[in-house]
Parts: structure tokens; C-alpha cells; sequence
């Protein structure tokens, strides 16, 4: 096969049946109209070539014409794929004839069956098999009509002959094969859309009878919650308590609300399913848009707004459906009310037009953009979609007004010059003719009507009861009957006064501040749906409203509530961007955000959790639900403040701490200090009386020298010191004198500085200096040299060639090492012992190891030795500080100190640093 069939051969007949049927008669009769007419314009090549068998040519092409033309007019076979291939068999079999009367294969007309061939799988939709029979045939007669006819061909001629309109017939069956195979996936596909266009059409009905039944089933429900509020309004079940009374009306009129919102689902559905009948009679349009501008007054100044009727006093009747015009008009006048601010102006204006009315609906309100005109008539639009549109909506109104004006073979359209310039709604109306039959036929109507939507006969007479027994007086006009339609205009004027009431930007409700557990910061647009959460939370926390989130907002930033509970869908800021504020604000991102929506859709709840938001509630709610997450929320909101207070206290204790062991370090500092006192005051004391007494001794001696001279001076004898062995031996004394004092200064010196750089104050580690610790530790034995000589301690320094300096604090660094050879000391306990301080370096570090041959450390003591206030010693004789400190400041530079026992005594401390890069 040259193509897939991926198609069962059930439906593969079909597709046969469909080509034979509807084309394969039209393309066979197409194809004899271009073989008959290159027949004829063969005639003038019959002349040119052949004119000694002119005329026999002639007569056969004549022939050969008639018998297509029978073809195309026979009814013959009736199956139009078996005409079709008889007329190719006629066609090949007459070029064989013509062929053979020109004289064979030799005459150079056999290449005219190539024609054939190649026009067949274009003009004729054959399959490859019947396309074989075809040309199996004409190819076969070419063949044979040489040996029928007698003629003298040598192999040779005869082949060449046959092959090239045999390989035409080969190309034409592949062509039909392919062809064929491109024909069937069109055949399927468009199968594909028919059978995808058949189950739409059935999926729209059955969503529009759906629609229609759940609307009127809804009824039903809607009037038993409706007329027991009435009743309690009306106070057939005793007084009632104001707070309750508020909620009962709230309950009415958001019941109300969606009452009409349902009618207006209802007429779509019918409008859709082409079920909704006007009924035309005689409309008094003047008493119409009257009843309909006094109902709607009233709310217009409320707002505000000044509403005005004219060009209806004369204008001609039309035969129309009242209730059909007059929700046209309401919906036009309460899109106008919606969107026009206070102090604007809206005009109903009535005009006489040829052929009918015009009714224009002006308003001087927000307009529309241009490129929005034509989309407000449909279905569901809305021209600001967005979550921070300023004006709740269905998009349900203007689209409704539309169909049902073209209803009525008329129109609505809107003009604007852009937004800010108002807006101008025309409804054109013809003046119609009645309706035949009375009410009673219409009522009938309408109850056939509704049992096409699939309603039995009782419920068709319930609503039809219902209708009849409405709170509107008997005789009342349509428009004032319809007044409980203005339900949805009240309600966008009560939003209007709501927002324009200032004192009511921030209102708090609840109990007593005592009996409360928290703040809660609600966000909501509607009022109804703001006092219905303010009065659930208010119960058990104190309560801040706001209208929507940019007011919210500036109430987080003013003061933080515990948790902030927001609608979605608000104007100038929406709920989502609230989160996003109080969540990428540092100061706020503590604060649980809950959000309110009656969109349920999954992606806006990943977007809200995602931006921060810690739970999401959806529209309608139980109290208890709400209830429950808040408090929840609030009380983690509460645990998170505890948790944050203990946290500061216990970043002031560690701050206390921190300056405690400061305090501690510089104690103990102190201590090694104090202790170095003696041995230091040993040191200082010897050289010092050196320094005296051979002061004393110079004193004395120039004192001698001072009473010589004044001696001789009275004697007038010579002066002693003029003998030059009296003079040697002066200044020999002078000497020794001098280099005892300077003896004993520079040792004095060298102590001073071997104390000053064990107590060099330490410096920040950004600035620290580069040290020598081989310096630090000769100094540190300098002034130990007391005290190791009292415990009999012998010290073996040795330091590896080439020690690199490090970065640190020299005062901190020396601390440590007197801890450590001190300690090592100690541990003789007056005994004696040998102390070997070795430091060593590589490529990254230096170390320096403490080892004495002391009794060592126990090994339950060794884990210890480093815990602040954990010592060995006698009561008296240690902190327990020392080794603690130790650690700590060789941890800030960024080193290890460690200790290590060896097995045959004594105890190792190592001390590595990191040292300087180069």
C-alpha cells in the first residue's frame, strides 16, 4: 500500500459510498468534457500529421466523441463508480482505436494514451485497484492491437512503444494511491469537526436546558427563604431586636439581588436556547419610563445625581412586550446610575424616528474607551475586568437589553468619546404589530414555553401563581410591578453612600477591651458583607473595618492589627496586592493575611498562598469556619508576639552575658597580673636598690672629692686628685658605679616591656597587628621567671627556623600561654619538673605545644577542663576560669586549643593558629 489506512472498514465504505455518490458522477463527467474537447483539437494534428487518413481519423474521433457524450448523459451503470470506470474504458479503448488508425504503434500517437494516464488519478477519485483495472485494460489493447492489426515491429520498436505508457500507468495507480490516502484523512478529519460540531450543538442545548431548569428550580428554594423574611419584616412572628432586624433586612435584600439575578440568568438561557417569546401589545411608552424614572429617583438623589425624562409627551404607541422594554430601560438607567459619580446628570430622552422609537439613555459618567463599544452587549463583558474594578457587575445587563431589543427587530448601541465624556446608550424599537389572542393565550404560551425546558405542567402553574400574587397592587403598570428590579441599583447606591462616608474609614466593633483576645483588620468592599464579618468577629475580638485595601493598608502602617482578614476583589488596591505589601514589608511580613473570595478558582488561591497568604477562605462560609481559622491564626499571631518578647529578653540576657564575660576575661587578666605582682616586684627590686646604692656610693664619693677640694683650697695646698694614680683609681670607681646603675635600669626596662607586651590591649580583628609568637612567649617566661624558679620548673624553649608572623591580639595571645606554662607549673605542686615548649609551622599554620612530665589529667576530669568555673585547684587557688578564656580567645583568632595525655604522663596542650598570607 502507498498510504496508512488508519481507518475501520466500516467507515472506509462509508467514504466509498460518500465518493461514489457525490463525486465520482461530477468528476467523471468533467473529465469527458476535457477528453471530448482535446479530441477536437486533436482533429487539427490528424490534418497535419496523417492527411492521406484524414478522414478515416476523423470518423473515428466522431465516433469516439458520441459515445462519451452517451456517457455523459447515461443514467448507465447506476453506481457511479462503475460509470465512472466505464467511461475511462471507453476513453482508453477509443485511443487505441485512434492509435491503430493512425498506424499503430509506429505512427508516434501511442504517447497519447500517456495523456490518459496521468490526467485519470487528477480528474477522477478512484483507489488505486480500480485505477489498475483502467489502465490494465487500455495498456493491455495497446499491446495486443500490433499482433490484431499484423504489423511488422522488430522487438525492439515494440518495447520501446509499450514502456513509456506503461510506466505512465504504473505513476497513475501510485498518484490514485496516494491521492487516495489524502482524500480519506480529509474524509476523516472533516468527519472529526461534523461529529465535534454535532456533539457541541447537542453539549449547548443540553447546557442551556440545564441552565433553564436549575434557574427555575432555584426559584422555588428562594421563595421559601424570601417570604419568611417578609413575614418577619412585616412582623407576622412578633417585634424583633434591631441588631436582628439589620440582619433580616440585609438577608432581604442581598436575596433579593439574587432573585433578579437569576430571572436575568433565565431569560439569557431562553434567549440562548431560542425559547424566550415576546408578546406584543400596546405599550405606553410615556407612562413606561415614567413610573420607571419616579421609581429610581429617589436613589438618584441619594447619589446624588440628577435624573431626568423627556421627548416622551406625543411619542407615538408601540406593540412591544412590556416587560421586554421595561427591563431594557432598567438596565440602562441602572448601568447609568452605576457608573455616573455624584453631582452628574442622567438623561431618558424619547424620540420619534420612521418606522419606530428611539429611547437614548445620557449620562455624564466614567464613559468607555473606544475599542470597548463594541464589546459591552456581550455576554458576561465587562470593560474593567480587573480585581480592582470600582463597580460589581454580571456583565449580564447590556447584553440582555441587546438581544431582547433585536427581539423586537430593533437595537442598542452605545456611543462615548472616551473615558470621562459619558456615555450615551440608544435603543431602537419598531412600532411592531399585536399579537393576536389575549392573556389567557399568552400565559398559555409561556407555560408551553417552560415544559420545551423541561418543566412539568404544576411548576409552570406554581411560577405562574407566584407571579400573579406578587406584593405589587392590582393594576399597577409593568414598570412599577417590575420595581423590585431597582433592588440591584440600591444596592450600588448603598455602596456609593458607604463610600463616601468619612466617618466610617476606620469603625471598631466587639466587646470590652478586657473581654477580648485580639485585633482583627477586616477589608471589604460590600457593606452588607463588611458589618455581616464585623459583627461575627466582633464577638471575640476588637474589630477595624476598612473598604478596601489601600485604606487597609495605611491601617497595618498605622497600627499592626493581629491578623488582617481581606476580600479578593476590591477597588484601588485588591486583596492580593494588599498581601503583597504586608508580606514584602519587613515591618509587617509577621501579620496572618486571610482572604476572602467567592472565586473559587484554584490558580487565584496558589497565587495568594504563594505571595504569603496564610489561609483562604471562599464565599459562602460558615460563621464557625470563620471563626475557627481566625482564632487559630490570631493565637499563633499571639504565640509568635510571646515568642518574640522572650526572644528579646533573651537577647538582653546574652547581652548581659556577653558584657559579663568581658568583665570576667578582664578579671582575669587582672588575676595573672596580680599574680606576676611578687615575682615582678623581686625582679624590679634588685636592679632598683643596685641603682641606689651605687647612686649612694657615687654621692659619697664626690662628697670625698667636694671636701678635698675646699680643704685644699683653705690650705692653699695642691689638689689631691692632680696625682694621676689618685686620678686612675677615681675614675675606676666612677665606672663601676655607672654600670651598676645602668645595669640595674636596663633590667628594669626589659621588665617593663616584657609587662607591657603581656598586657597589650587587644585591638579589633580588622585591624589587628601582625605578631611574633615566638616574642609573646619569651616574654610571657620573662615575667614567670619568679615563679617557675619557685616551683622548680625547668623550661625548654624551642622554636622551628623561619616562623611566620600572624594576625592577632599580642596582649589576648600572651594571656593564654601564661595560662598554660602557669598551669603546667602548678601541676609540679612544687615537686619539680621539666616544662618543653616546642613551636612549630607549615604551609597553613602555627603550633605551639605545652608539654610537661606531671602526674596528667584524669581522664573523667579531661572533658571539663575547659567549662568556665571548673577547676582542679584548692579552694583559693583558681577561677576555673583560666582555661575557658583560653579557648574562647583562641577561637577568635580563628585557631584550636586542644589537650592530649600521653600514656607515660605528663599532659600535651596545643595551640594552632592560622598564619599570615602573604
Amino acid at each position: 500500500m502507498f498510504f496508512r489506512r488508519d481507518i475501520d472498514d466500516a467507515l472506509y465504505r462509508e467514504y466509498r459510498e460518500v465518493v461514489s455518490s457525490e463525486r465520482m458522477i461530477d468528476a467523471m463527467r468533467s473529465g469527458i468534457v476535457v477528453v471530448v474537447c482535446l479530441n477536437l483539437l486533436f482533429v487539427t494534428l490528424d490534418l497535419w500529421v496523417f492527411p492521406e487518413r484524414f478522414y478515416e481519423l476523423l470518423a473515428v474521433r466522431i465516433a469516439w466523441t458520441a459515445v462519451m457524450a452517451g456517457m455523459y448523459f447515461s443514467r448507465w451503470p447506476a453506481d457511479g463508480a462503475s460509470r465512472a470506470i466505464t467511461a475511462c474504458h471507453c476513453t482508453g479503448l477509443g485511443l487505441v482505436v485512434v492509435i491503430s488508425a493512425a498506424g499503430g504503434l509506429p505512427s508516434g500517437y501511442a504517447p497519447g494514451l500517456m495523456l490518459l494516464f496521468l490526467g485519470l488519478p487528477v480528474l477522477i477519485p478512484m483507489s488505486a485497484g480500480q485505477a489498475a483495472q483502467v489502465v490494465s485494460v487500455s495498456l493491455g489493447a495497446l499491446a495486443i492491437e500490433p499482433f490484431v492489426m499484423g504489423a511488422d515491429l522488430t522487438f525492439r520498436a515494440y518495447a520501446m512503444n509499450i514502456f513509456f505508457p506503461a510506466a505512465a500507468a504504473i505513476e497513475c495507480v501510485a498518484s490514485c494511491a496516494v491521492l487516495e490516502g489524502m482524500r480519506i484523512a480529509d474524509f476523516m478529519q472533516r468527519r472529526e469537526i461534523q461529529t465535534a460540531r454535532d456533539e457541541l450543538a447537542e453539549l449547548d442545548q443540553a447546557k442551556s436546558r440545564f441552565s433553564a431548569n436549575v434557574h427555575h428550580e432555584l426559584r422555588t428554594p428562594l421563595t421559601l427563604i424570601l417570604a419568611p423574611l417578609d413575614a418577619i419584616r412585616s412582623g407576622d412572628f412578633g417585634e424583633i431586636s434591631p441588631m436582628l432586624r439589620d440582619t433580616v433586612e440585609t438577608m432581604h435584600a442581598n436575596g433579593r439581588r439574587l432573585f433578579k439575578l437569576i430571572s436575568n440568568l433565565l431569560d439569557l438561557s431562553k434567549l440562548e436556547s431560542k425559547l424566550f417569546e415576546i408578546h406584543r401589545a400596546p405599550v405606553d411608552l410615556e407612562e413606561l419610563a415614567t413610573d420607571l424614572v419616579t421609581a429610581a429617583r429617589g436613589m438618584a438623589e441619594r447619589k446624588e445625581i440628577r435624573l431626568e425624562m423627556s421627548g416622551f409627551d406625543g411619542l407615538p404607541g408601540i406593540n412591544a412586550d412590556a416587560t421586554a422594554v421595561e427591563k431594557i430601560l432598567m438596565n440602562l438607567v441602572g448601568n447609568a446610575l452605576k457608573f455616573t459619580p455624584a453631582g452628574g446628570t442622567i438623561e431618558l430622552i424619547g424620540e420619534a424616528v420612521d418606522g419606530g422609537v428611539r429611547m437614548h439613555v445620557k449620562d455624564s459618567g466614567v464613559g468607555i474607551p473606544p475599542d470597548k463599544l463594541d464589546a459591552v452587549f456581550d455576554r458576561f463583558a465587562q470593560v474593567d475586568g480587573s480585581a480592582t474594578r470600582s463597580h460589581e457587575g454580571t456583565g449580564i445587563g447590556l447584553s440582555l437589553a441587546f438581544e431582547l431589543a433585536q427581539l423586537h427587530g430593533g437595537d442598542v448601541r452605545a456611543h462615548s468619546d472616551g473615558r470621562g465624556h459619558g456615555t450615551t446608550m440608544t435603543v431602537f424599537l419598531p412600532i411592531g404589530e399585536a399579537d393576536a389572542g389575549d392573556v389567557e393565550d399568552v400565559l398559555r404560551t409561556d407555560a408551553q414555553q417552560a415544559l420545551g425546558l423541561g418543566h412539568s405542567i404544576e411548576a409552570v402553574e406554581a411560577e405562574l401563581n407566584i407571579e400573579r400574587d406578587s406584593d405589587v397592587p392590582e393594576g399597577a403598570s409593568v414598570a412599577a410591578q417590575a420595581a423590585g428590579d431597582l433592588v440591584e441599583i440600591e444596592s450600588l447606591v448603598e455602596r456609593w453612600e458607604d463610600r463616601e462616608a468619612a466617618n466610617e474609614t476606620v469603625a471598631v466593633a466587639g466587646a470590652p477591651d478586657g473581654a477580648l483576645s485580639g485585633e482583627v483588620l477586616i477589608a471589604e468592599d460590600n457593606p452588607d458583607m463588611r458589618r455581616l464579618l464585623a459583627t461575627l468577629l466582633g464577638r471575640e475580638f476588637r474589630v477595624r473595618t476598612t473598604r478596601n485595601g489601600l485604606e487597609a493598608l495605611e491601617q497595618v502602617r498605622l497600627k499592626a492589627p493581629d491578623l488582617v482578614l481581606s476580600d479578593v476583589m476590591m477597588p484601588e488596591m485588591s486583596g492580593i496586592e494588599l498581601c503583597r505589601e504586608i508580606k514584602t514589608c519587613e515591618e509587617t511580613n509577621a501579620i496572618p493575611v486571610v482572604l476572602v473570595t467567592s472565586k473559587a478558582e484554584h490558580e487565584m488561591q496558589v497565587e495568594g498562598l504563594e505571595l504569603g497568604a496564610d489561609d483562604y477562605i471562599t464565599k459562602p462560609f460558615h460563621p464557625r469556619e470563620l471563626m475557627a481559622r481566625v482564632r487559630t491564626l490570631v493565637r499563633v499571631r499571639g504565640l509568635q508576639r510571646e515568642l518574640a518578647q522572650k526572644n528579646e529578653r533573651l537577647q538582653a540576657t546574652l547581652d548581659d552575658l556577653k558584657q559579663a564575660e568581658v568583665q570576667i576575661i578582664h578579671n582575669e587578666r587582672l588575676a595573672a597580673v596580680g599574680e606576676l605582682a611578687a615575682g615582678i616586684a623581686h625582679e624590679v627590686n634588685n636592679p632598683v636598690n643596685f641603682a641606689l646604692n651605687a647612686s649612694r656610693a657615687l654621692d659619697a664619693e664626690f662628697e670625698g672629692i667636694r671636701e678635698d677640694v675646699m680643704d685644699a683650697a683653705r690650705r692653699d695646698a695642691p689638689f689631691p686628685l692632680a696625682d694621676p694614680e689618685n686620678l686612675a683609681t677615681l675614675a675606676q670607681t666612677i665606672r663601676e658605679l655607672s654600670d651598676i646603675i645602668r645595669s640595674g635600669l636596663e633590667r628594669t626596662k626589659t621588665l617593663v616591656a616584657d609587662l607591657r607586651d603581656f598586657a597589650a590591649p587587644g585591638r579589633k580583628s580588622n585591624h589587628a597587628p601582625n605578631i611574633s609568637v615566638e616574642t609573646g612567649i619569651r616574654s610571657t617566661l620573662q615575667l614567670l621567671r619568679p615563679g617557675l624558679s619557685e616551683a622548680n620548673a625547668e623550661v625548654q624553649l624551642d622554636v622551628l627556623p623561619g616562623l611566620p608572623l600572624i594576625k592577632g591580639d599580642p596582649g589576648a595571645l600572651n594571656q593564654v600561654f601564661l595560662n598554660l606554662i602557669k598551669n603546667a607549673a602548678d601541676a609540679f605542686e612544687g615537686q619539680g619538673g621539666h616544662i618543653d615548649i616546642r613551636v612549630l609551622h607549615d604551609a597553613s599554620s602555627i603550633r605551639v605545644e605545652v608539654q610537661d612530665d606531671g602526674p596528667g589529667i584524669p581522664h573523667d576530669v579531661r572533658r571539663q577542663i575547659f567549662d568556665p568555673f571548673f577547676t582542679t585547684k584548692s579552694a583559693g587557688q583558681g577561677t576555673g576560669l583560666g582555661l575557658s578564656i583560653s579557648r574562647k580567645i583562641i577561637e577568635n583568632h580563628a585557631g584550636a586549643l586542644e589537650v592530649d595525655c600521653p600514656e607515660n604522663g605528663g599532659t600535651i596542650f596545643r595551640v594552632t593558629l592560622p598564619r599570615v598570607d602573604d
